[in-house]
């Protein structure tokens, strides 16, 4: 499976990568969620400002 946009593809690995952390790591339904969303917003978020910060360094 190969997107054209590193955007999408790193938002797909994210989302994978924060259910299966939060299936592993939670025994609660309501924990489980909870963790997943914000692994997965923590996830998203730090590599749009790493990708920022990449851009910085470009110009």
């Amino acid at each position: 499976m190969i997107f054209k946009s590193h955007l999408f593809s790193m938002i797909v690995y994210a989302a994978f990568v924060a259910v299966v952390l939060a299936l592993l790591r939670r025994s609660d339904k309501k924990a489980r969620i909870r963790y997943g969303l914000t692994l997965f917003l923590i996830m998203v978020g730090g590599a749009i400002l790493f990708g920022w910060l990449m851009y910085l360094f470009t110009l």
